[in-house]
């Protein structure tokens, strides 16, 4: 089966990374990642990630550049990450679909939230590519061992 894409949306603005706690469905809850959503036949990634993020969102974003790099998913999905940036004028960001919290991140901050699994490497890449890495150290750790979730 060939692979399809998910895209992930590295939105920054004043140097923050935006990320978006997941609540929905059940086992991903609580869990933190890049905002975005799969790639629909006849639709390229850039104008997926636009769409996306006017569903997930409510945002009016312009995509920039790829990530370089791709994360598996469950089959047969991948992750490609993009940048992107709000439109001038669009509204501020809000949990539509799926999430019950957004938050900007500062780099300082980027591990201070438990991403789901997939996104970590994804993030990783991002601060690396925008230059926003520099100040985080290595700290990544503070995500909850799998023990403290609810069971």
């Amino acid at each position: 089966m060939t692979e399809r894409i998910v895209v992930g949306a590295a939105l920054v603005d004043g140097g923050r990374l935006l990320a978006a706690r997941r609540s929905a469905p059940a086992e991903l809850a609580g869990r933190w990642e890049l905002p975005g959503g799969k790639v629909e036949a006849g639709e390229t990634p850039e104008a997926a990630l636009v769409r996306e993020l006017r569903e997930e969102l409510g945002v009016a974003a312009e995509p920039g550049e790829r990530v370089p790099g791709q994360w598996p998913l469950r089959e047969p999905f991948v992750l490609q990450v993009w940048t992107a940036r709000l439109r001038p004028g669009s509204a501020a960001p809000e949990p539509l679909e799926d999430h019950d919290e957004l938050r900007w991140l500062t780099p300082a901050q980027v591990w201070d939230v438990p991403w789901l699994d997939q996104d970590v490497p994804a993030v990783e890449r991002v601060l690396a590519h925008l230059g926003l890495g520099q100040d985080s150290g290595g700290t990544r750790g503070g995500t909850p061992a799998s023990g403290t979730e609810p069971g």
